[in-house]
């Protein structure tokens, strides 16, 4: 079967779902919104009406994320359920980032000693029914400790991220390693994933995985630094594996000594464009943060036209359709807070 064959119905799919990503025009507009009903109303005529119309008044910023989310997970299924085996499997390890998301909520839901119908209402159920894991995170949400939960997922592939986790958790009462750990498994999953695509196909998907990949390990390190963390605490909290970054690189990243040491390592890196020192370390963090999501934002839209048919395309509509969903969270949060449209913007990948 040839590529174009292959592709033909995600390529049909990415035609159809791409008209119905919002113009830049349009997001400025919801920007001016005077409130969160003004917002809503303007989009009446977009994929996210029907996630937006089943939300409980009174809205708020929170609710419309989770619906802008929702509205993400259904495209990125749409893109999956039409791409070829090989391709689908690759994408849809985007899919464990709300997995993540959802164990991370009932972690901290549980911790604040919620009930179960409170937790479940907080989580994507969406996702996990792609995943076939909604039993699982059912389950787990039915625990009244974070022990009881452990056990509820101990087969699962973050068993041992949060069997490390809660030992931290026992120490020092904070669940942010809990969170770190979480992330690595999605990050590890995201480089076997690429590295079980056919090599034709892998330089395709490369730019993303990389830089996803790698500015986890980079920006890891690097607030491990702000909060002057253990270097071998730090090793075992970054992949084993990077793409732009050798093996001797980060253990130096490791090993500096502060934060100033460990940002001239990131510096130098092939990622080193990316890091502009602000006024404080996480004003720095910040800046680097969105400047990754900004050059994948930026890959993805000059692709679009190069990109067609292969695993890249799909991927490329995925990142593009990201961006808007991350624009719109932000835009909703702007003008529920009153803030300028200035600093909305300054939000934004635009």
């Amino acid at each position: 079967m040839s590529q174009t064959t292959k592709y033909a119905a995600v390529f049909a799919k990415i035609g159809a779902e791409k008209s119905k990503l919002l113009s830049e025009a349009k997001i400025k507009s919801l920007i001016e919104s005077k409130n969160l009903a003004a917002f809503a109303t303007q989009l009446r005529d977009t994929s996210y009406q029907t996630q937006i119309a089943k939300l409980p008044l009174p809205l708020t910023s929170r609710k419309l994320e989770r619906a802008f989310n929702e509205n993400l997970i259904e495209a990125y299924v749409k893109m999956i359920k039409n791409s070829p085996k090989k391709a689908a499997d690759f994408l849809s390890v985007y899919v464990l980032q709300f997995e993540v998301e959802n164990i991370k909520t009932l972690i901290k839901a549980t911790n604040a000693e919620q009930g179960t119908e409170e937790k479940l209402s907080k989580i994507y159920l969406s996702a996990e029914d792609f995943l076939g894991k909604r039993a699982m995170l059912e389950e787990a949400a039915k625990a009244s400790t974070l022990k009881q939960m452990q056990n509820s997922i101990k087969s699962s592939m973050y068993a041992s991220a949060l069997s490390r986790g809660l030992q931290t958790y026992e120490e020092n009462g904070s669940t942010s390693a809990l969170d770190i750990l979480l992330d690595k498994v999605f990050y590890e999953n995201l480089h076997d994933a690429y590295e079980e695509l056919p090599r034709a196909d892998r330089h395709h998907v490369y730019y993303y995985a990389a830089t996803e990949n790698d500015s986890f390990t980079l920006l890891t390190a690097l607030r491990g630094k702000t909060l002057n963390y253990d270097a071998n605490w730090l090793r075992g909290v970054v992949p084993a594996k990077n793409f732009k970054l050798t093996s001797e690189t980060v253990e130096t990243l490791l090993m500096a000594a502060d934060f100033e040491s460990a940002l001239k390592v990131a510096s130098e890196t092939f990622y080193g464009k990316l890091f502009v020192k602000g006024q404080s370390p996480e004003e720095t963090l910040a800046g680097a943060e969105k400047a990754f999501k900004k050059a994948v934002f930026q890959h993805a839209k000059a692709c679009t036209i190069g990109e067609i048919f292969n695993v890249g395309a799909p991927l490329a509509f995925m990142m593009l359709k990201e961006a808007e969903v991350r624009n719109l969270i932000a835009a909703s949060a702007g003008v529920e807070g009153g803030v300028s449209m200035e600093y909305i913007q300054s939000q934004m990948l635009l």
